[in-house]
């Protein structure tokens, strides 16, 4: 029989799943985003091609459903004591404090739509769902996965906006009320119609590593979560290529004046926060940040995979992580910490951008492209050695778990 000694500390693997989470983010926003400048050097223009099939709607999926995994550990002690209420309180608490710390980065001037205002939304959404039956948290799930794509489309084409409220501020809930909350929930680039459905997805995956922990059966169930995510991301991929390639079956032509190849591209390159159309064939397209069916199936598969072979590899036999290892542990632990830096550093390398500065010449490699990625990484780094010496958590995340820890006593 398999044995966990670490039962009751954190998983190393899903400790290392949320480094990926927050690297491949920082990647997307640095490097994969050279991929429209002409004036990049030809390694900082394949290696934006290499960032942006690793990371484009992928690494931000992770993010999410890692969050509904940290949503029922956090919620476990309190629910455990049959503290139902203070398990849905807590929650609540640090969906308030994300999106309090989301408003405050969204003022920064940086080409990067901050995720954690949306993120704080759909975690206060599900934290009705932390006590709730599995099978509730299933349901919710497939509904939002096969409705919430078309919904949002035909919502948008309805409202006949492409995606609004960018990155939510303080100043813009203060301008446009209506606009800025209408994004988070529905018309936004992370709305959380389709966030729910992630998180949701991440709660299911922590019930089950704990519960198979617990029958000391951790390394068949995470594996088996890993051959699940595999299957789950290659059929998704062969049918949104099917569909690409079989367009004119469906009745969809290329624009007047546009090359249909040329078309077909742009309609499976990133989007919006919801599919380029609500008929049937945009719901079988994976276009990273659609929310479409087929990009949630495929999203969703790859995290399940993620998680599910990182915690096979290094919580199935409770063994305590090495000293490399957790390095990239502890700054896997401390994502918020973590990605505000991110946001606060590559704002201050913007600063020439924004300020008018003529970079006609080329953007400098401190700012975008593989040097930029490279010093915020080695940034990354430094904080896991000292968070792993210190053997402390983030600061942010000792922060926000204080205030929920007092504010939810009793």
């Amino acid at each position: 029989m398999e044995r966990n000694t670490r039962s009751s500390a954190r998983y190393i693997g899903i400790d290392l799943a949320r480094f990926l989470a927050v690297i491949g983010m920082m990647a997307n926003h640095l490097v994969a985003i050279v991929g429209s400048n002409p004036t990049a050097s030809l390694l900082d223009q394949r290696a934006a091609e290499i960032a942006t099939t690793l990371t484009s709607g992928i690494a931000a999926v992770l993010f999410a459903v890692l969050g509904g995994v940290s949503a029922v550990f956090a919620s476990k002690r309190a629910l455990a004591a049959g503290r139902r209420g203070a398990a849905v309180i807590g929650i609540v608490l640090r969906g308030l404090i994300l999106i309090a710390l989301g408003l405050w980065l969204g003022a920064l001037n940086v080409p990067i739509i901050v995720v954690l205002a949306y993120y704080g939304v759909a975690l206060i959404l599900v934290s009705v769902f932390v006590a709730a039956p599995s099978w509730v948290l299933a349901t919710t799930a497939a509904a939002l996965w096969l409705a919430g794509g078309p919904l949002n489309a035909l919502a948008r084409q309805t409202l006949e906006v492409v995606e609004e409220a960018g990155s939510p501020s303080f100043e813009s809930i203060a301008e446009q009320p209506l606009e800025t909350v209408r994004g988070l929930l529905l018309t936004g680039a992370y709305p959380a119609i389709t966030w729910v459905a992630y998180l949701l997805v991440g709660m299911l995956i922590a019930r089950a590593l704990i519960a198979a922990n617990e029958r000391g059966k951790l390394s068949r169930t995470a594996l088996g979560l890993a051959g699940l995510g595999v299957l789950l991301a290659t059929v998704a991929t062969l049918i949104s290529n099917w569909t690409l390639a079989n367009l004119a079956r469906f009745g969809v032509a290329a624009p007047e004046g546009l090359d249909m190849a040329l078309f077909t591209k742009f309609l499976g390159m990133q989007q919006f926060g919801a599919p380029t159309s609500p008929e049937l064939w945009a719901q079988l397209v994976a276009a990273p940040h659609s929310g479409s069916p087929i990009e949630m199936l495929r999203t969703v598969g790859i995290a399940l995979a993620v998680i599910g072979l990182l915690v096979t590899l290094f919580d199935s036999r409770g063994a305590a992580p090495g000293p490399v290892t957790d390095v990239f542990r502890a700054a896997g632990a401390a994502p918020l910490t973590i990605y505000t830096l991110h946001l606060v550093a590559t704002s201050i390398a913007y600063a020439p951008v924004y300020a008018g500065v003529d970079l006609s010449a080329g953007t400098p490699w401190w700012i975008a492209g593989l040097g930029a990625f490279g010093i915020q990484l080695a940034g990354v780094l430094v904080i896991g050695v000292i968070l792993s010496l210190l053997k402390r958590r983030g600061p942010l995340e000792a922060l926000t778990s204080g205030i929920v820890h007092t504010l939810t006593r009793t």
